[in-house]
């Protein structure tokens, strides 16, 4: 019997991506039900937004766009001072598109 190999991670690399787009999703959320509730005037005796609500939520709306846009050009943009990222096919970790042997098995790239 022949010893099993372990399985390759390509299967995780979608994953890990969803769990990141879920997570910068939660975050964009989180900072427009944030502004929407700094827009509210707790001190006030009836329930009403404060003077400045609309600016309040629309800055929150700008910051969650501003993250959104960028959490999304790092996740398909080239990687750091310009070089492109790629997955090694064998191990899954990201390496520099130009490499033709995967540091991390050393597995020779197409």
């Amino acid at each position: 019997m022949g010893a099993v190999q372990p399985a390759s991670r390509q299967g995780a690399i979608p994953e890990e991506r969803e769990r990141k787009a879920a997570a910068v999703m939660t975050i964009v959320f989180f900072i427009i039900g944030l502004s929407v509730i700094l827009s509210y005037d707790w001190g006030s005796p009836t329930p009403q937004f404060r003077q400045d609500a609309g600016l309040t939520i629309l800055l929150g709306i700008l910051i969650s766009a501003i993250i959104y846009i960028a959490a999304r050009y790092a996740a398909s943009g080239p990687g750091a001072l310009g070089m492109g990222l790629r997955f090694c096919p064998e191990c899954g970790r990201q390496i520099r598109f130009d490499a033709t042997v995967c540091p991390y098995c050393n597995r020779p790239l197409p």
